[in-house]
């Protein structure tokens, strides 16, 4: 049994070293290739970082193949080795550590240790890059706050008359009145029973209520009463509307009235008020 171990244990040991090889050959013949046509930006030849890279990836897909697992992007270290070697000091012994030679060392410590950089990178960097903004962003906001309430450099507020424009008065008892006094039929049925009609087609009208920045201002219950009636407003003049639309058509009622109210705009701030019916021309 232990024999059989052994023979395991040499078998795998002689692929792994296989697939070294194999990513170390490749890494040398793209360096090769990199010095040979003088890739280079700067001054720095591109082979230092595309070399190791290809020898770790080389190795990394054919020890997944053959073995079925990662031995380690040895062969990333030994293409790093030697191009640190023949470049920094067998060509050029004055160059020291620069950003091609850190740029290799991340490439490689990425290929062999890919879960430990990852989580280096996107954790523990993104953690405090978050937490940076963070508290950035807070610092923002208590700046702002604090401008607002002019207390940043504790400067007395001078007393300055603040003139606002009256939010008008809407009058619903005088607006009641004026539907009332239409001589218009408002039925949200379509039965009629008996009554004799001639039907004159279907009508819309439509109202936007924007927003008042006037209200902005106000406590919570006035700004909801005001709401209420601006709302109540806007239905009264879509009524009025769809009836004077009818009414110039010959008509004097409306069948199926239907109301229909949303909110529209970039952040929903404005109120479409829509009315809807049949028009009709009821004979008494």
């Amino acid at each position: 049994m232990k024999i059989k171990n052994k023979e395991i244990d040499l078998e795998h040991t002689r692929k792994a070293i296989i697939c070294i090889g194999a990513g170390t050959a490749v890494g040398l013949f793209v360096y090769g290739i990199f010095l040979f046509f003088n890739i280079a930006i700067f001054g720095w030849n591109l082979g230092l970082i595309f070399a190791p890279v290809a020898a770790g990836y080389v190795e990394t897909v054919l020890a997944n193949k053959i073995i079925g697992e990662n031995v380690g992007a040895i062969s990333a270290f030994i293409l790093f080795i030697y191009t640190t070697f023949y470049s920094f000091i067998l060509k050029n012994p004055t160059l020291g550590i620069n950003l091609i030679t850190a740029g290799s060392i991340i490439i490689i410590l990425q290929a062999a240790f890919p879960t430990l950089v990852n989580y280096i990178i996107l954790v523990v960097l993104g953690g405090i890059l978050s937490n940076f903004i963070n508290h950035f962003k807070n610092f923002g906001k208590y700046l702002k706050i604090r401008i607002k309430n002019r207390s940043l450099f504790h400067w007395e507020p001078q007393s300055v008359e603040i003139r606002t424009e009256p939010i008008p008065y809407f009058d619903e008892a005088a607006s009641n009145e004026t539907i009332n006094n239409l001589g218009f039929y408002f039925i949200t049925s379509t039965d009629l029973k008996d009554m004799e009609h001639s039907i004159i087609g279907i009508y819309q009208s439509e109202v936007i209520i924007e927003k008042d920045v006037r209200l902005i201002n106000l406590e919570p219950e006035r700004k909801e009463q005001e709401h209420l009636k601006k709302i109540k407003e806007g239905k009264d003049e879509c009524l009025i509307k769809l009836a004077n639309q009818i009414k110039s058509n010959g008509g004097n009622g409306v069948l199926d009235l239907s109301m229909n109210y949303a909110l529209i705009g970039l952040n929903g701030d404005n109120i479409q008020i829509c009315a809807m019916g049949m028009g009709v021309k009821l004979i008494s």
